[in-house]
């Protein structure tokens, strides 16, 4: 199903949810019924509101994969030959990843509240640790804090190639099936 379906199909049970919470705001009704509403309520307007944002993302955005695909050519013009081709990848690709890359990109240089990306995400914790991964990357993402808001900010981009070896060092440390030997003439290769 896409985000637009997904919309349509949500809307009007949200809507009749919502309702049903204002009504039981307005009259004297049980502790239980009103937190059941509010409940039933805030569960539908987040799955609704993930796919109301949604209808406004692309299905693919180049911009991030032609980022990525920089990222990671340069990757492999500094250590192809010297670390084996399985860890020179760009991590943090994942849909999420571009659904939030794509919400900073369409306010690029605008402070994006963290609440709307949260939505996306259905998730804080995971949100604010997608963002880390942007920046782990090189991406020109800024954070601070608005009138009480966590607001981040897509600047250029430009893509900071000094986190390169700490990319590769990263996935060659989270390689298990390497001897620690092995680990440590690779870590090498790629310099502290």
């Amino acid at each position: 199903m896409n985000p637009l379906d997904d919309w349509n199909r949500l809307k009007p049970d949200t809507e009749l949810a919502v309702v049903k919470l204002l009504d039981q705001l307005q009259s004297s009704t049980s502790t239980q019924d009103l937190l059941d509403s509010y409940l039933y309520a805030k569960k539908l307007l987040a799955e609704s509101m993930q796919a109301f944002i949604r209808t406004g993302i692309e299905e693919r955005n180049e911009t991030f994969h032609e980022l990525r695909q920089r990222l990671h050519e340069e990757i492999c013009r500094r250590y192809d030959g010297q670390v084996p081709a399985q860890y020179l990848k760009v991590p943090y690709g994942s849909r999420v990843h571009e659904e939030l890359f794509t919400l900073l990109l369409q306010r690029r240089g605008t402070p994006v509240q963290a609440d709307l990306l949260r939505v996306v995400t259905g998730d804080s914790v995971h949100t604010e640790r997608r963002i880390r991964e942007f920046r782990e990357l090189g991406l020109d993402i800024h954070s601070s804090n608005e009138n009480g808001h966590d607001v981040y900010m897509l600047g250029s981009l430009n893509i900071d190639t000094t986190f390169i070896p700490t990319i590769v060092r990263n996935i060659i440390k989270k390689d298990k099936r390497l001897s620690e030997a092995d680990r440590k003439a690779l870590l090498k290769k790629i310099g502290d």
